[in-house]
């Protein structure tokens, strides 16, 4: 199981955390990094799976978007004050290792919580150093994080060492490119043709024709058809533009992962022109 731990809240930072575990397993591989989604099969103890994943880790990626501090249960409570919540439990046992390195990593402009905000066993917390993920830098953000990881876990750091090997590097790169452009093109892509429920009760109808989508969201209220546009899907991600139906100029964009066995859409999308970045996350009626 993998080194690399990714903890996150569903409500609040799934889209982000899937992101992540995307863009580290291109730089270290699929299995040095855990996501509990992703990587625990089904009918497996969840307690049992994650404590076996916290042992062999020796990096644990806290995701914190801006509901993670106050995400309540349905009681009300706050859940990192509940001594049996999953991301209090992870993060505890990270911090009380002297071999596991935490990183909090900051998405939706959130800001690092202290140590009055935090339970006394995860105030240490608050004394390590974050990182800032912003979609607008998200490749060099990337980056940044995983050089850190990869100081931590002794990997080699990704330059080159002189003309030759730069230039047989980028030969080998523009390879690989065209391998996987034309294996994903000559590939069967996944199917999502059909409804697509979002968490409010609106939903998106998907017709499909090879990797082109036409693209209708319902709104939940109206039951009419209040946003359209396209989408294309390149590999195992879907880019999508909608428009809304009865407003010139105003649009969403993003780009969502296929997840879930191609029953889950998720990802960040922007609202245009007033540039609001939200989570958006669809599952497969």
């Amino acid at each position: 199981m993998g080194s690399i731990f990714v903890s996150y809240r569903r409500e609040g930072g799934s889209g982000f955390a899937g992101r992540i575990e995307a863009d580290l397993q291109r730089r270290f591989g699929p299995d040095e990094v855990f996501r509990d989604v992703d990587d625990l099969a089904s009918g497996e103890d969840f307690v049992q799976g994650l404590q076996r994943a916290l042992r062999n880790c020796r990096v644990l990626v806290v995701v914190v978007s801006k509901t993670w501090l106050n995400a309540a249960a349905a009681g009300g409570a706050r859940r990192l004050d509940d001594p049996r919540d999953f991301v209090r439990q992870e993060i505890a046992a990270a911090l009380a290792r002297d071999d596991v390195h935490v990183i909090p990593v900051l998405v939706e402009g959130a800001r690092m919580p202290s140590e009055a905000d935090l339970p006394d066993e995860l105030k240490p917390l608050a004394r390590r150093q974050a990182l800032e993920l912003a979609d607008s830098r998200w490749d060099y953000d990337m980056s940044r994080l995983a050089d850190n990881i990869a100081a931590t876990l002794g990997h080699p750091r990704q330059l080159g060492v002189g003309k030759r090997r730069v230039v047989l590097a980028a030969a080998a790169v523009v390879l690989a490119v065209a391998a996987v452009a034309g294996w994903r093109y000559l590939s069967r892509p996944p199917d999502l043709d059909g409804t697509w429920d979002l968490p409010n009760g609106s939903y998106w109808s998907i017709r499909q024709s090879g990797r082109e989508l036409t693209i209708q969201e319902v709104h939940y209220e109206s039951r009419q058809v209040w946003k359209t546009g396209h989408g294309s899907i390149d590999g195992d991600f879907v880019d999508f533009k909608l428009g809304l139906v009865f407003e010139t100029g105003a649009s969403t964009e993003g780009r969502l992962r296929i997840t879930d066995g191609g029953r889950r859409l998720e990802g960040v999308a922007t609202t245009l022109p007033r540039n609001i970045r939200d989570e958006l996350v669809l599952s497969r009626r």
